[in-house]
């Protein structure tokens, strides 16, 4: 059973800008706590970096371009081979592990950060959760219409990113990151979660404020009044602002991050019952049972046996 020392599952916010520095894997351009563009590797692979440092949290969410060659790759167990002219899209909490990159494989990775997710979701109309999109990801083939406009913006990314400052710069990198992720959200044809309310007001700071918390801190608190504290509100009003926003209170957002958490834990770490009830603070295994029973409709028990059916 890991100890807190030993756990790499704690509730410490991983940023993964250290673990690239640490192993002198340079961006090709970064926007700091924001975005990483990678496409110049020096034949350094930054996932198998992250997988060797054992870093399993993604709270970025992560895309992969192949223009040519092969590359395949580990998600959670399951082999996903992507070939010239495929993306994949990673979501929040995958452990991934590169298996394979052909000698003439070229692709282009672009992490980004939770509060840029955010805020790109916003402003397109959207709402961005972790406790939604975790343990999720997309492959699909692009046109060449598709990989050529997907290309453009990337590059178009990076050389305002790299180049001199300007008036209104931000707000041009801005535009085109939303242009990106509206050209990934058309290829893969998911829906993102509708976003409910005015995006200009207090209430959709809080929300956003709230979300973020959650993202860090539903491993040790289950309490709406926990984070009704953090933001100076009263519970009530938390869950009225969550209502406004995403027609779900406070205290199921809560559950559905931890169950999430607890899902990884079991799926992708392989972390047993007693473990994941004592990495998410609770008493004991049942209370965890019956918590995850309740929340889910099932025990975790039958959970795992579903996986394996």
């Amino acid at each position: 059973m890991p100890s807190s020392s030993e756990n790499t599952h704690n509730s410490r916010y991983v940023e993964y800008i250290d673990v690239f520095a640490k192993n002198d894997i340079i961006p090709s351009a970064a926007i700091q706590n924001q975005l990483l563009l990678f496409d110049t590797f020096d034949g350094i692979n930054p996932l198998e970096s992250l997988y060797q440092e054992g870093v399993n949290k993604m709270y970025q969410k992560l895309y992969i371009y192949v223009t040519k060659g092969k590359y395949v790759i580990e998600i959670n167990g399951k082999e996903e081979a992507l070939t010239t002219g495929m993306l994949i899209t990673i979501m929040p909490e995958n452990v991934t592990k590169t298996i394979y990159i052909s000698t003439d494989c070229n692709y282009y990775m672009l992490v980004m950060y939770p509060k840029l997710a955010n805020q790109i979701y916003t402003d397109i109309g959207f709402t961005y959760s972790n406790a939604r999109m975790s343990l999720r990801h997309f492959v699909s083939t692009l046109t060449e219409e598709q990989m050529r406009r997907t290309m453009t913006i990337y590059t178009e990314i990076k050389r305002d990113i790299l180049g001199e400052d300007y008036e209104f710069k931000e707000k041009y990198i801005q535009c085109l990151l939303n242009a990106l992720t509206v050209e990934n959200i058309n290829i893969h044809k998911y829906n993102p979660m509708p976003l409910q309310g005015n995006s200009n007001s207090r209430q959709y700071d809080i929300y956003c404020r709230f979300l973020a918390l959650l993202n860090k801190h539903s491993i040790e608190h289950r309490s709406v009044q926990y984070y009704a504290d953090q933001l100076g509100i009263s519970s009530k009003y938390l869950s009225f602002v969550c209502i406004s926003y995403s027609k779900k209170n406070a205290s199921t957002w809560i559950d559905e991050s931890v169950i999430q958490k607890a899902k990884a834990y079991m799926i992708v770490h392989h972390y047993s019952f007693s473990e994941t009830s004592e990495i998410l603070h609770f008493p004991s295994i049942s209370s965890f049972s019956r918590f995850f029973k309740r929340a889910t409709g099932i025990t975790p028990k039958e959970f795992m046996k579903s996986q394996t059916t």
